[in-house]
């Protein structure tokens, strides 16, 4: 049966176990990746926008809408989920296609594995004390801090997220 990443969650108690977020997080930054060298951005990077395959825990990235041709430049208009997009975007009303990406891939992350959202307001002063709960490796939170810093420059890239020790 496929259901999309945020219904598996709920069946599951509403959080996954770090195996079952690292595997569908390798997943995702490889379709992620494909998509980025193919010239496409997604822009709404969600667990509603990935169905899971529940036999195999086999992912696809779905529902494009959002999505626009990959480019340098900030990208002006909104598209995506609030609670997803970076903080550069509250701030400025633009980001960068790649650390937008980064940043929204550690929401998901966080949203699977915690519950809930990793701020409540978008304001760099929240964004700096991300709490986790109970339990957690240090791999998993410092591959989510790595993905939510504030700096959109200082957000390691696709390539670099996939080499990071969690996933490895």
């Amino acid at each position: 049966m496929k259901l999309d990443l945020y219904d598996y969650c709920q069946e599951q108690g509403g959080v996954l176990n770090e195996d079952e977020a690292r595997n569908i997080t390798r997943q995702l930054l490889g379709a992620l990746q494909h998509c980025h060298d193919r010239g496409v951005v997604h822009r709404d990077v969600k667990a509603e926008n990935i169905l899971i395959q529940t036999d195999t825990k086999e992912i696809k990235l779905i529902d494009f809408g959002c999505g626009d041709l990959l480019k340098d430049t900030p990208y002006t208009d909104l598209a995506g989920t609030e609670d997803y997009l970076p903080l550069e975007w509250f701030e400025k009303e633009k980001f960068l296609a790649g650390p937008g990406t980064v940043w929204s891939v550690g929401v998901m992350m966080y949203n699977i594995v915690c519950g809930g959202f990793p701020f409540t307001t978008f304001t760099s002063k929240e964004m700096r004390h991300l709490e986790f709960r109970a339990g957690l490796s240090k791999g998993f939170k410092d591959i989510v801090r790595c993905c939510l810093r504030p700096r959109a420059e200082d957000r390691p890239t696709l390539e670099q997220l996939q080499q990071h020790s969690w996933l490895c």
